[in-house]
């Protein structure tokens, strides 16, 4: 005869089932074996987290150390540009005094010259005569 197959029955295996499961999973985590590769993950871990910490360190320590440097290049060129600044504003202040120093001596060089055509303007012939040399000369 068939053994038959009743919904009691199906709930008794499958709790029987659960059960037996149970009492594998608590032998499982009673294990030392168990309890010992929970520590050895643990203190994986632990040093992986020491590791990128001392890391994450090193990287602000150098990041720290680039700004710094680069702070002290940004002075030193800054200060530069003052300088080269400060040299081309005096070595313009130095020309401008050549030039006003110099202007006088133009004036009245172009005084001397205006003097010196109106001098030979007055010399030159009057009349007809005047009419005659320029056009010998052209």
């Amino acid at each position: 005869m068939m053994k038959e197959d009743t919904f009691k029955s199906r709930q008794d295996t499958a709790r029987e089932a659960k059960q037996k499961l149970l009492e594998r999973f608590r032998k499982i985590s009673n294990d030392p074996a168990v309890e010992q590769r929970k520590a050895e993950n643990a203190a994986i871990a632990k040093a992986r987290d020491e590791r990128l910490a001392a890391k994450a360190a090193e990287q602000r320590r150098v990041a720290e150390a680039r700004a710094v440097e680069e702070a002290r290049i940004a002075a030193e060129k800054a200060a530069e540009e003052q300088r080269i600044a400060e040299e081309k504003a005096a070595e313009e202040a130095r020309l401008e005094a050549e030039r006003l120093a110099a202007r006088p001596k133009i004036i009245t060089a172009s005084k001397y010259a205006l003097a010196a055509r109106a001098i030979s303007a007055m010399n030159a012939p009057r009349g007809g005569d005047r009419d005659q040399q320029t056009r010998k000369s052209a």
